[in-house]
């Protein structure tokens, strides 16, 4: 599989991720970004080839040259790569991993409840 240099899988029924992803295409002025919706057959293979498991799926989930990142990490990792002042956020990699991802599950489990669910995908 050819390796595209940074995919971005999520929840394409997640407002929350719906919203994640406008933002990134708003601060991704170099277009390095590619996203790719779950539930896709590119998803399936993506996550087949890289061997991401299923409990991935509830979390947002950054291909970058090949290396898998999820949870908090993917995020840190997305905000790096962005324009602007986003990078700053990398000060969040101080906070232990376990840490940042307990925050992130919380955030993760209630997204739908928070934030609602979308009946289609505008993004694709």
């Amino acid at each position: 599989m050819e390796h595209l240099p940074f995919i971005v899988l999520y929840d394409s029924s997640c407002n929350l991720c719906q919203r994640s992803v406008r933002f990134i295409k708003r601060y991704d002025k170099r277009q390095l970004f590619s996203f790719i919706p779950f539930g896709s057959i590119d998803a399936g293979m993506i996550t087949s080839y890289y061997g991401v498991d299923k409990q991935c799926k509830e979390s947002v989930v950054f291909v970058l040259k090949g290396k898998v990142y999820i949870k908090s990490t993917a995020a840190l990792m997305i905000f790096r790569h962005l324009c602007g002042l986003w990078p700053v956020l990398s000060i969040l990699w101080l906070i232990p991993t376990p840490i940042r991802d307990f925050f992130y599950d919380i955030i993760a489990r209630n997204r739908y409840r928070w934030f609602g669910k979308c009946e289609s995908c505008v993004n694709e």
